[in-house]
């Protein structure tokens, strides 16, 4: 531990001359921390530089000065010297008594070695004749040191008097000290360092699985030591308690202490943070999807839980789209088969965002007055002499993005997405993976619509299962359609009339912060506003997009197929795209099937095409109730190319939800387990598995013609060949007549 006396720095006074970055300057004046340098150089240039950045600046030197000789002798500056070591005896304050006693006691014996005299000699003291340095070498006085500490009872060699000078020269009284008196103890204790490195790994494998306890973390260890270290496992392993504050000392928790700093800063980059910085309205836009932590009723009646999609700009914190989508998951017939049923936010919710942001928010009859731009913060006049559009639209200003700043998720990484913002002349930042803080104003953003907005509704569920009510599932939920109205208006009217603490007047600290709308208000009086218009064919542009066939029975897309008139002339026929063949791009909105639009590039016409057994349903559907019918017809033995009975499934499913659910139907109670039988075995039933008899099937006997006296009869044996046939044997249980005609008759 070096420390070393600091270079004092050269006066620097008015009408000293000094050279910096190769050039002889005259100093001018000085203000507080800066030096006004006039060029000497005929076609140089003055300057004001801080006086602090003056002086570490390489080769600066003052010429001339107060304290500095003339221009003439000053020759180039020679290397800097070795720094002298100080010996600032504030090192030794923190270490023990005995240590501090020891590094006194070797400076004096250091010091007269090295100069002789001791520390405690007096001012004009001679030294004495074995440690005077004009009369005896290094190596005499290291010996005579020795000895003499020697005879004082001080085992000591002249190789370590020889090796405490050197660290005191190089290091000071620090170099005095004892290390052994100042170690530390290790912060894994005696548990061997292989052991402490396998438990780190052991730790990280469990980072992103569900939150164990330090008993499963310790077995876990245990069983790593046996595979890697075979005999010497038992030997290296510590034992329980030891294990436990192995894992205090490292700083590893388990349970739910790790419980509650997951999600806290797990993501957080290191400080200092730097904010989001944007000067005008839209120069910065962010985009996030989240869950709402609130229940809702899907199109086809189910209890779904619901995703936001939002995007907020940056300056005016003004939140200038908004969605809410289901999010559920399907049903795989097969492991290799397509999940259906199941439903999230999608790409096309994040192109029909862009489209928002650019279309102003109407306002819709049912909506309170205070939502209109009209009576709002809103310079009104101006923006409807702008954009007729403005007129009768909802408090929410239409900001056109400059830059979006989007994470890493599927939804904005796709290549619609990046190309519906090429379109629009919106360039596009990705946020650093496993950074919120990135975004960090959408995150905040998403929390108080959860505070603001989410928990007054029906069915929220909360955060997480602890702040989730028990019957929340079982409230009267509202549409998905309903709350998505909803959360406009509360835009309009709660968020953007509201005021933020974020936006105060910079050079008005004092003032009260003010609102999204009249910040925005600001910044149209002083920029101005230029509106975008999107046209029915930009419209369809931002749409997604799938290459298919046109074949002769229509367009096959989705399970579904599209026909019309207007595909005639694109049946079987080439595209014109390189290396599509006859795959023709084909525009869809997964919202609203029940037409498809195909692009020719050609003749810079679209052609319209309906789905074929649109009048089965008659009703407005979407893909995910599509998806609901398939997996129902699939369950049944169905096939996914019976298109007109999973039509007749939508339709039915519409109306069941259109219905609601039932009141008068009781719930089928669920089997109770009971567990083990206690008590006489019982009995089986022995007719069990055999179906009761349909006694109205049985058919009646039909009647015999024969005489019942002949029935009576007694039997008569078959004759034999080379036997008498109509001989009686005895005991045959038959009676003996001698009447012959009763013989004969028989």
């Amino acid at each position: 531990m070096a420390v070393h006396a600091p270079d004092r720095p050269e006066v620097v006074a008015v009408g000293s001359a000094v050279h910096w970055r190769g050039e002889t300057y005259l100093v001018a004046a000085l203000q507080g921390s800066s030096v006004h340098l006039l060029s000497r150089q005929a076609d140089g240039e003055d300057a004001v530089v801080l006086l602090d950045a003056l002086h570490r600046s390489p080769g600066f030197r003052v010429l001339d000065g107060p304290d500095a000789p003339a221009h003439d002798e000053v020759p180039a500056p020679p290397s800097a010297p070795a720094r002298r070591p100080l010996g600032g005896a504030d090192l030794l304050d923190g270490l023990p008594d005995l240590a501090r006693q020891e590094a006194d006691f070797w400076l004096d014996h250091v010091l007269e070695v090295h100069t002789g005299l001791p520390g405690f000699a007096a001012p004009g003291t001679a030294p004495r004749p074995c440690y005077d340095p004009e009369r005896t070498t290094l190596r005499d006085r290291y010996a005579t040191k020795a000895a003499e500490l020697c005879a004082a009872h001080h085992q000591v060699s002249a190789a370590t008097v020889e090796r405490k000078r050197l660290a005191w020269l190089e290091q000071g009284v620090w170099g005095l000290v004892d290390k052994r008196r100042v170690r530390g103890g290790s912060r894994h204790g005696r548990v061997d360092e292989q052991v402490v490195t396998l438990l780190r790994k052991v730790h990280k494998r469990q980072e992103k699985k569900s939150i164990g306890t330090r008993s499963r973390l310790f077995e876990l260890l245990r069983r790593a030591c046996v595979r890697k270290f075979k005999k010497r496992a038992e030997q290296l392993m510590p034992s329980r308690a030891t294990f436990y504050r192995l894992l205090d000392r490292l700083g590893i928790v388990c349970g739910k202490q790790a419980a509650a700093r997951r999600g806290d800063g797990s993501h957080r980059p290191d400080p200092p943070f730097t904010l989001a910085m944007a000067t005008t309205p839209g120069e910065q836009v962010q985009i996030d999807t989240t869950s709402l932590d609130v229940l809702a009723l899907d199109e086809t009646g189910r209890v779904v839980s619901v995703e936001l999609t939002a995007a907020i700009d940056v300056v005016s914190r003004t939140i200038l789209a908004a969605v809410i989508r289901p999010k559920s998951s399907g049903t795989k017939t097969s492991p290799n088969s397509r999940r259906h049923g199941g439903r999230a936010t999608k790409a096309v919710d994040a192109l029909l965002l862009l489209a928002e942001m650019c279309t102003p928010q109407p306002m819709r009859p049912h909506w309170s007055l205070k939502a209109a731009a009209k009576g709002s913060d809103l310079p009104y006049a101006q923006l409807v002499e702008t954009d007729e559009r403005m007129e009768g639209a909802a408090a929410r200003p239409v900001i056109i993005p400059e830059m979006i700043i989007m994470d890493n998720g599927k939804v904005f990484a796709g290549r619609a997405f990046m190309d519906a913002c090429a379109q629009l002349g919106i360039s596009v930042r990705p946020a650093c993976t496993n950074s919120p803080t990135h975004k960090a104003i959408i995150e905040r953003t998403f929390g108080s619509v959860k505070s603001l907005f989410s928990q007054f509704l029906p069915g929220y569920t909360g955060k997480d299962l602890t702040h989730r009510g028990k019957h929340a599932a079982s409230e009267r939920l509202w549409r998905i359609d309903q709350l998505n109205d909803f959360l406009q208006q509360w835009i309009a009217l709660g968020w953007q009339q509201r005021p933020h603490e974020e936006l105060r007047n910079p050079f008005l600290p004092s003032m009260p912060p003010r609102t999204p709308n009249q910040v925005f208000a600001a910044h149209v009086a002083s920029s101005g506003y230029v509106p975008l218009r999107l046209s029915a064919e930009n419209r369809l542009r931002l749409l997604p997009t799938a290459w298919v066939r046109i074949t002769d029975k229509g367009i096959r897309l989705n399970n579904r197929t599209y026909d019309s008139r207007t595909l005639g002339g694109y049946r079987n026929s080439r595209s014109g795209w390189p290396g599509k063949g006859q795959r023709w791009p084909v525009r869809y909105h997964p919202h609203q099937p029940e037409k498809v639009w195909l692009e020719d590039h050609r003749n810079n016409k679209w052609a319209e095409a309906d789905f074929v057994y649109q009048r089965l349903i008659g009703d407005a559907w979407s893909e995910h109730v599509w998806d609901q019918a398939t997996a129902a017809h699939l369950d049944k033995g169905g096939h996914t190319r019976d298109e007109p009975a999973i039509a007749r499934l939508v339709r039915s499913l519409l109306e069941r939800a259109g219905r609601g659910p039932s009141r008068t139907a009781t719930p089928q109670q669920a089997p109770v387990e009971r567990g083990m039988h206690v008590g006489p075995a019982p009995v089986q039933d022995p007719y069990r598995g055999i179906p009761a008899p349909a006694y109205h099937s049985v058919a009646s006997l039909p009647v015999m013609d024969i005489d019942p006296r002949e029935l009576c009869a007694p039997a008569v044996r078959l004759a034999l060949p080379g036997s008498q046939s109509g001989t009686p044997q005895p005991g045959d249980g038959c009676s003996h007549s001698s009447d012959p005609a009763s013989t004969e008759q028989s």
